[in-house]
């Protein structure tokens, strides 16, 4: 017959290394913390790769207006000529994207037709779509240095 012993501790180990006393719970509890600590945060790791942990938003649509289309793809600097709503050819060039203090990215447009040359400020919604914004300062900021 085999006769086994069992602890009235499930935190002190009987596997301790011959001359060394078994730990303590006391000394245990910073490696379970951090044995917590890191299951938690592998545990986000699931959703990093593989599919969407929530419900996913609709694919943005082109918009319908040339220069929100152009805005929304473009690089600082890029510009391309484009058929307006009215049928006038014009030249649109991307003249910055930032930040605005509402948190959404926006671009500054210069849009030349028939010799005038206008700014335009299209901002990115929270869906992933595109509109043009109201600028807060009159004049825009087509003519920088």
């Amino acid at each position: 017959m085999i006769e086994t012993t069992t602890s009235c501790n499930p935190c002190v180990s009987e596997a301790a290394a011959p001359g060394r006393p078994a730990p303590t719970a006391r000394a245990l509890r910073p490696r379970l913390l951090v044995g917590f600590v890191l299951l938690g945060g592998l545990a986000g790791c699931g959703t990093l790769g593989g599919a969407p942990a929530g419900p996913v938003a609709a694919p943005a649509t082109a918009p319908a207006d040339p220069v929100v289309a152009f805005a929304a793809s473009a690089a600082p600097g890029q510009q391309t000529g484009v058929v307006l709503a009215g049928g006038q050819p014009a030249v649109v060039k991307l003249v910055r994207v930032y930040n605005a203090a509402s948190g959404r990215e926006c671009r500054e447009v210069a849009v030349t037709s028939g010799g005038v040359e206008r700014a335009r400020l299209v901002c990115a919604g929270p869906n992933g779509t595109w509109a043009e914004a109201r600028p807060l300062l009159r004049g825009g900021g087509v003519a920088r240095p």
